[in-house]
This record gives structure tokens, sequence and C-alpha cells, in this order.
């Protein structure tokens, strides 16, 4: 059995892997949540209550001798270096919530700590893995080559979590893991409180990320392929959520990582591309790595 420590509790989704693990139990005797740490104290001790975590800890390192995979959760992007890097040092599999850190330095840190060590490290938004983007991941045989592409979700670029950083990875990694890793470009404007970018693939494929402030928590991915198209409504949580604790478990078991390294920095270079898009009036940026 993978004991899972974690590392956050400002999160849902420290509660939601919790209950997955403790309480539903979806993966059986694979794994199970022993401890959890929060800067609100409080606020962890009530999810381990209800998820029967048997230890709150004062310090996240408390954990790093106490587990077999750490979960790092935290709504500040900001705080997952510093979090995850005990752990990863370590040579543990760690798994950092979305978005893998805000500075692209943090993120290098972290990738160079885990070559070091040895550590298996992953990062992804559970909407990669959501069931409706599976269904879609399913048609692209039928659909031919992707020629263009529409997402759309929540993002507040005002949110006190980073920015876009805590939401616009949601919708990123969507068009990743539909369109292609390889987007080369963005072009983003703002039409009052909600962004529209333009991205470009390096295979000529293009796409449009609707990024709303103010919109009910749901997202749409539409592709139009050279010999059909396919849409759906993605909904966050539930079985999202047990598809991911899944691959976090299946690596810590194996040692085999769900994304390769470029995978993890692509969504955070991109956002970094948007955000330079606007501050320069939106003109096309290259999403450089």
């Amino acid at each position: 059995m993978i004991r899972i420590g974690i590392v956050g509790s400002d999160n849902s989704h420290a509660l939601a892997f919790a209950k997955i693990a403790n309480v539903e139990r979806t993966l059986g005797d694979r794994c199970r949540v022993v401890g959890i740490w929060g800067a609100d104290a409080a606020q962890a001790r009530a999810i381990a209550d209800e998820t029967k975590i048997e230890r709150v800890v004062e310090r996240p390192d408390e954990l790093v001798d106490q587990v077999d995979l750490a979960i790092v959760v935290d709504r500040h992007g900001d705080l997952h270096a510093e979090h995850g890097l005990p752990f990863i040092e370590r040579g543990l599999p760690v798994f950092i919530d979305k978005p893998l850190a805000i500075d692209l330095a943090d993120c290098q840190r972290m990738l160079d700590s885990a070559a070091k060590s040895g550590s298996a490290l992953a990062s992804f938004s559970a909407l990669r893995f959501a069931p409706a983007i599976e269904e879609i991941a399913a048609d692209l045989p039928t659909l031919g080559a992707i020629r263009a592409a529409q997402f759309a979700g929540p993002c507040d670029f005002a949110s006190e979590y980073g920015g876009p950083f805590f939401y616009a990875t949601h919708v990123i990694e969507m068009a990743l893991r539909l369109v292609g890793e390889d987007l080369a470009s963005v072009r983003a404007v703002r039409h009052a409180d909600n962004v529209q970018v333009t991205a470009i693939w390096a295979n000529g494929a293009i796409g449009t990320f609707a990024l709303l402030s103010n919109a009910d928590y749901h997202f749409h991915a539409t592709l139009f392929g050279a010999s059909g198209m396919t849409a759906r409504e993605i909904f966050g949580g539930g079985p999202g959520y047990t598809n991911a604790l899944d691959r976090i478990v299946r690596m810590a078991e194996t040692g085999e990582r769900p994304l390769a390294n470029d995978q993890l920095l692509r969504p955070i270079q991109t956002v970094h591309a948007i955000l330079a898009s606007l501050d320069a009036g939106g003109v096309e940026i290259a999403i450089s790595g």
C-alpha cells in the first residue's frame, strides 16, 4: 500500500483525494492518506477527521519519513517548490497540483532536483484526464488532422492565488492533451474582465481559449478535424479526481511518470506568454521552451 502525505489544506483537492483514498476507497488497498499538513491547522484537522487521516503535522517536512508519496495541493503556486522540494530531494515520488509553480525558475529547480535524486515528479490538472476529455481523445482517430479547436472555462486574472496560473492551466492542459503538446504561440486580448486567446500550434492548427471571469465552474471543448468534429462539456471533480489519483498512485507504484518534463513546463510557459501578450497590447508571443 502506498502511504500518501498531503501538503496543503486550502484546496478542495486535498479533501477530494483523501475521500477517494480513505473513505470511498475507490482504489482499494493500493493507497491511503496517512498524514496531512495545512497552514490553517484547524482546516487540516477538519479534513483529517472527515477522511480518517491519522496524523496532522505542524510542518510539511515532518511527513518526509512517514510517506511513500507526497501530494502538494496548495492553492498558490508560489508555495509549491518550497513544499515539494524536501520530498523530491529525498527521492520520493511527488505530485504537484496545478500549476507546477508560477516562477519558471521554481519549476526548473524541482525538475533538476528530481533528476538528481531519482524522484518521480508529476503535475497536471485533473481535467487533463476527466471522463469527457478521455471520450474526446477516443474520438481523435476518426477526426483526422485537427484544424481548429475552441476551449472555454473560468479564469480570474485577479485571483489572489497567482492570477491566471490557478485556473488558466485547466483550459491549456485540455488543449495540449487534445490538439498537441507543440503549442507554438499565443495572442491574448482582454475584453472587460474576460480574456480571449488565439493559439497557434507548430503543425498549423489554430485554437481559441475563452478565459472567463465570473463564469460558472464548467468547461467546454470543441475540435474540428479534417474528417469530422466533436464537442463536449467538461465537468470537474468526481471521476476526474479518481482518474488523476489513479495515475499518481501508479507513478508511485511503478516509478513511471505520466508526463515528461516539457509537458510539465508547457502550461506554465503558456500562461507567461499570455500575460506577455496582454502587457504588449495583444501581440503574438512565441512560447519558449
